[in-house]
């Protein structure tokens, strides 16, 4: 089964100020409460909105901890 980890992206559009994806996932999880009977859409959208939240992950520039985990010796000891 896929998992949705909510609250991890929820935490990366925090992070990033991300609004728009913020508002989006509300308005979907509001849905549900009001039209329990689309759950098979609303999870599409859920879906789809976790790999909008990834796909904006993905296009951040790397940060000076991460290139340091790819690469150790770099690190300054």
């Amino acid at each position: 089964m896929r998992q949705l980890q909510l609250m991890d992206r929820i935490q990366r559009c925090e992070e990033n100020g991300w609004g728009d994806l913020l508002s989006k996932v509300d308005q979907v999880t509001q849905s549900l409460i009001d039209t329990p009977m689309a759950a098979r859409q609303i999870k599409t959208a859920l879906l789809g909105w976790g790999r909008e939240v990834d796909d904006r992950c993905n296009s951040l520039p790397i940060t000076q901890e991460e290139l340091i985990a790819r690469h150790p010796y770099m690190s300054e000891e």
